[in-house]
């Protein structure tokens, strides 16, 4: 296809748990009428991918970041993706992933994030106190990167970032996304959704509480980071 045929492109990532069907597929779909490329995949151990043993104490699994920059190297390789708006997206678990994978790969251009968490120092101790686990329930690999968590790469984090987060989410907290929203460079895009009413997911995910406002808002600042 020629280059006229290339549109920018968002992986969306699933959270820690669940497939790529339902609410990934409603994404695809808005944005696909939006004029974008949408990709989106099951990590190792859920849906269609190869069976992987999974604790559920873990808080998430090294391998997650080579399942995602598998599928960036995919996405990279397809001749409609424009390969100058690569964007990853994703929400709580998948959130930080996302981040992660744009500091990491070159090939990822912006980031989307739902819900997005500093680093698991800040974060477990809400996870207890809201979710009644022990410290014990909630497990990080010894090899998993923190030091390339969120709030630790935010200052070095040059790609456009858009953020959506709940006024009420006490999991990740609103001052959260403030806060690695702050630590980026000067010059990097950025953005902010709040939704009023709005928690950390569920039924009071703030991206099903205000979805067409959000699909909105993420395509303009595409647009306006990549057309």
């Amino acid at each position: 296809q020629g280059k006229s045929a290339q549109r920018p492109t968002i992986i969306i990532c699933n959270g820690d748990a669940g497939n790529m069907s339902y609410f990934q597929l409603h994404l695809a779909q808005a944005w696909t009428a939006e004029g974008f490329n949408v990709a989106t995949f099951d990590w190792r151990g859920f849906g269609k991918s190869s069976p992987f043993p999974m604790d559920k104490n873990y808080l998430c699994y090294t391998e997650m970041l080579e399942d995602y920059r598998a599928v960036v190297q995919c996405v990279a390789r397809q001749p409609e993706t424009d390969k100058k708006a690569v964007i990853a997206m994703g929400w709580s678990t998948g959130a930080y992933m996302s981040m992660m994978t744009a500091y990491r790969n070159k090939a990822v251009k912006g980031f989307i994030g739902r819900s997005l968490l500093t680093d698991f120092e800040d974060t477990i101790p809400l996870i207890m106190e809201v979710k009644g686990k022990t410290r014990e329930q909630l497990i990080v690999p010894q090899d998993f990167p923190v030091h390339q968590m969120p709030v630790h790469i935010a200052k070095r984090f040059k790609k456009p970032v858009f953020l959506i987060n709940g006024a009420n989410d006490k999991r990740t907290p609103l001052w959260m996304s403030e806060k690695i929203l702050d630590l980026l460079p000067e010059k990097t895009p950025r953005e902010l959704m709040v939704v009023p009413n709005a928690a950390h997911g569920d039924m009071e995910d703030p991206l099903l509480i205000d979805f067409d406002n959000f699909i909105r808002k993420s395509s303009a600042f595409i647009r306006t980071c990549f057309q």
